[in-house]
């Protein structure tokens, strides 16, 4: 059962963030493992009877893609999905727990898909169904996107990239505690009606084709 990250949790992320590297990972590893993800995989076990399966981040970083990024993560989290792709995610960091619910970012059809809905009847919706929520818009065009007027009554909408719900709790004595298991349960149901529209008129993200084989040499 989940009963809480220990009060040094949060202060041992912050000495990962001062100090990401192999000889202090090497000396203080085992401490990740009790103070921080093992309390993160009891969270997420309990989360997934409602939710589904939520799949754990590792602490170590893939840097296949982002050789710069530090190897160690400074957080740690969950991720789970909707039956329509969108990701239900819980991090936690040396200062805060977030939830954030929906598309970090969309691949070409779902934006298509997106801008559709946005522009048709159930576009009227949208509005009122995010007004309760912090709307992550770091993934948004600064100007009109191609083929749309700046004074769209949607405009902000259309600018999006990807659409997520955010909600943020600054860390203090209640990480240790039973309490945030029902915050994060409480934030993924506010957002159910923002996943249902998502789900309905954007979907998951298209399959990636595989890449092709070299062929044989010699």
């Amino acid at each position: 059962m989940f009963t809480g990250w220990p009060s040094g949790a949060t202060a041992f992320l912050a000495e990962i963030e001062a100090d990401n590297t192999r000889a202090f990972w090497e000396a203080n590893g085992h401490r990740h493992a009790t103070a921080v993800q093992g309390p993160m995989r009891a969270l997420a076990a309990e989360l997934e009877p409602e939710f589904g399966p939520i799949r754990v981040l590792r602490a170590h970083r893939n840097r296949r893609f982002r050789p710069t990024a530090p190897p160690y993560r400074t957080d740690t989290g969950g991720v789970g999905s909707s039956p329509g792709g969108a990701a239900l995610t819980v991090v936690l960091s040396a200062t805060a727990l977030t939830t954030a619910v929906g598309h970090w970012m969309f691949d070409s059809g779902q934006l298509r898909r997106y801008r559709v809905a946005v522009l048709e009847a159930a576009g009227e919706r949208l509005p009122g169904l995010l007004a309760a929520h912090r709307v992550d818009r770091r993934r948004s065009l600064r100007g009109a996107p191609r083929g749309f007027k700046g004074d769209h009554a949607r405009i902000d909408l259309l600018k999006l990239l990807g659409l997520q719900v955010v909600t943020t709790r600054p860390a203090g004595p209640w990480l240790s505690t039973a309490e945030p298991l029902e915050w994060v349960r409480a934030a993924w149901r506010a957002a159910a009606p923002v996943v249902a529209w998502l789900d309905t008129h954007v979907g998951p993200a298209d399959p990636v084709p595989p890449r092709p084989r070299p062929a044989p040499t010699g």
